[in-house]
């Protein structure tokens, strides 16, 4: 990735979580990928449903993890395609059965949890967040093409 920054985040607790999801999905554009890695347990979808709040969905509330259904379309001002890469074979069938050309056609942010799996098939204007667990809570490591986020300066240090 060129021109790639890395930003980091503690996050206390669930709440944290969610409000650095706000924060981004007040950010975020159609167009773009958010990529999610973290063990179970992260806050991936936690993350993903305050994400849902920050575009304004119809619906954030209704965000979870889709792993056995690979893709769920969340409709609002900006939609949200939220896809989990869990299990990456299934993933893998789906993109390269026209699910890429659908992500990448696709009228709103696409959300992609366990994005490590299939990392090679995600655009360039991809904002990684890798989450990690802590004592205290959670530390996220966040990258991206700093052109296709400059917004990002103005990340705070924590959420509370």
């Amino acid at each position: 990735m060129s021109d790639c920054s890395q930003w980091q985040v503690y996050l206390p607790d669930e709440a944290a979580t969610a409000s650095l999801g706000r924060f981004l999905g007040e950010r975020m554009q159609a167009g773009q990928g958010l990529a999610l890695v973290g063990e179970l347990g992260s806050g991936k979808t936690c993350l993903a449903r305050g994400v849902g709040h920050g575009l304004g969905l119809n619906d954030p509330d209704a965000v979870c993890s889709p792993t056995y259904l690979l893709v769920m379309e969340h409709p609002g001002p900006v939609p949200m395609i939220h896809l989990d890469a869990y299990l990456p074979a299934k993933t893998r069938g789906f993109l390269a059965d026209g699910g890429l050309d659908y992500l990448n056609e696709a009228p709103g942010l696409v959300v992609v949890e366990w994005a490590d799996r299939v990392s090679n098939l995600l655009p360039e204007t991809t904002l990684w967040l890798r989450m990690g667990m802590q004592d205290t809570g959670r530390k996220v490591v966040i990258s991206g093409p700093i052109a296709s986020f400059r917004w990002l300066d103005t990340l705070p240090e924590s959420f509370s």
